[in-house]
């Protein structure tokens, strides 16, 4: 899953191939233990052997916390478990920003962890390589099944034969179960159940064309144990010639500089030359397919935007943070600039707009992308409305307490210091995917459903084969979960500058 990674502001919260945002925070509330006096429940003095490193945790909440005056108005009763303890410190005012907290989202962008178990990003993982999002029925709540949304060249769900669209309806003959979503995800060698299926026209009353879904294959594939794969964030790059324009198309699944961390650029080598090549190839457009990608490190953010950009705007501000009020008179905002034109030459596009396509993980520094670009030129967002997640966290450890501490610690702003996307982009089309799911074509295909959108608003013609699609639920009476349980959750912007390392160096043991 990748090296631990120290040192940085972390815009979200999850691990690219780990648990959900919400299973995070079911995480949390489990351990929740009430407070006694005295421990009289704390046979192995757990809680007193907290209570140091819970004195530890408050001085830092109080001090990094974007919204430490609530950490601040807390009467701490250090005699819990670390875990209870740093809940109890973070705001779930709907005014804050510290995860969502409103109808049917209840979970934190903070959290904490024990040494040793860091939260990887992208990188050398171990998997069956294939990204789903998971269905369960409606009365028992039962998972039982899992859509395929796309798969890793070379993987052993490649091998399989495995490909976008499919439903895996079981796992050696037995359904996928309540939570055990990690079956479809990684294991040993196992037999999955399959089905594909599709739109077929069943009739035509007044002009109006009636459609049904139709299952165009049903059976078994073997698939090789879990392996260890070097998952690199570019999924696909290519150039599409329609409508007489070369369109430059990348589909970019997380802002990650290198499978070892912030010191490794084999990634972001990997996405100058995809731009490289496109400035070769002289394209007109350019669709940046985003709607899988959750966030990652504000660097390899920062260069995506500066290979994009106009060349006007290398150099210029690309955004701004903010930190709590005590660090802002400190600090004031803190700045940070596109690369200068020097060192873009040889892969800037000098765009002046950009489609951006986007879907129910697209957050953090995805959306980073579109606040910090839009000052410039037109961002056009195809799909459906964005996490909204505006702000981010520092790292913070101590190894005599074997803890890190990923608090909210800042909020970013673009150029014209706008941070208005608390509650997501909302698309200028909405496009959803997952509720035509007869069109979970081949991601780069002309005929895929965002492509299509996005195709035609590029050439400003009519939308090719839209089709009147069924209002009912999905095949066979599943219903879609949500996206907050999908083990892709909400992972962020990562910052590593000076400002990171001189408050790290004065706040962590």
């Amino acid at each position: 899953m990748g090296k631990k990674k120290t040192l940085f502001f972390v815009y979200g919260d999850m691990g690219r191939w780990c648990i959900s945002v919400l299973s995070c925070c079911l995480l949390m509330i489990s351990c929740t233990k009430d407070p006694v006096d005295g421990n009289p429940g704390d046979p192995d003095g757990t809680y007193t052997a907290d209570a140091a490193a819970n004195q530890w945790i408050y001085s830092q909440m109080a001090t990094q916390y974007l919204y430490n005056d609530y950490t601040k108005s807390i009467k701490p009763n250090y005699n819990q478990t670390c875990e209870v303890f740093f809940s109890q410190l973070l705001s779930r005012d709907t005014t804050d920003n510290d995860g969502k907290h409103t109808g049917d989202k209840n979970y934190f962008y903070s959290y904490m962890e024990r040494t040793g178990q860091t939260k990887a990003t992208s990188g050398i993982v171990s998997e069956y390589g294939m990204e789903c999002v998971y269905y369960y029925t409606g009365v028992s709540r039962q998972y039982v099944s899992a859509r395929v949304l796309f798969v890793v060249d070379g993987s052993p769900a490649d091998r399989a034969g495995i490909r976008r669209g499919d439903w895996i309806v079981g796992v050696d003959g037995l359904p996928i179960g309540a939570n055990q979503t990690s079956v479809v995800e990684s294991g040993g060698a196992a037999k999955l159940q399959i089905e594909r299926m599709a739109l077929r026209q069943i009739d035509t009353i007044d002009g109006f064309e009636i459609y049904d879904y139709e299952t165009t294959y049903k059976g078994t594939v073997a698939i090789e144990a879990a392996e260890s794969m070097d998952v690199s964030p570019i999924l696909m790059d290519t150039v599409i010639n329609y409508g007489g324009k070369k369109i430059g198309y990348l589909v970019y699944n997380e802002f990650n500089t290198g499978p070892s961390g912030v010191s490794d650029v084999t990634y972001d080598n990997q996405l100058k030359e995809v731009f490289a090549s496109f400035q070769q190839e002289k394209i007109d457009e350019l669709i940046l397919d985003m709607r899988y990608n959750p966030g990652g490190y504000v660097s390899s953010c920062q260069l995506l935007c500066s290979m994009i950009a106009p060349r006007s705007a290398l150099g210029d501000v690309f955004c701004y943070r903010k930190m709590n009020e005590d660090l802002d008179r400190i600090y004031g905002m803190v700045e940070m600039d596109f690369l200068n034109e020097g060192e873009m030459a040889p892969y800037n596009l000098d765009l002046d707009r950009l489609f951006v396509l986007s879907g129910v993980y697209t957050a953090s520094a995805s959306e980073l992308v579109i606040n910090s670009l839009r000052p410039y030129m037109n961002v056009y967002l195809i799909g459906t409305q964005t996490e909204g997640k505006n702000v981010g966290s520092i790292e913070i450890s101590s190894s005599a307490y074997g803890i890190t501490l990923h608090p909210i610690y800042s909020q970013a702003f673009n150029k014209n210091k706008k941070s208005d996307y608390s509650k997501g982009f909302i698309p200028d089309e909405e496009v959803d995917e997952i509720k035509n799911q007869d069109q979970l074509l081949p991601l780069g295909d002309s005929k895929e459903l965002l492509m299509r959108y996005a195709l035609a608003r590029i050439t400003n013609t009519p939308v090719p084969g839209t089709k009147s699609l069924p209002t009912t639920s999905v095949p066979s009476g599943k219903e879609w979960m949500g996206k907050n349980q999908s083990r892709r959750g909400v992972q962020g912007m990562i910052f590593t500058d000076s400002l990171t390392l001189d408050i790290k160096a004065k706040t962590a043991e």
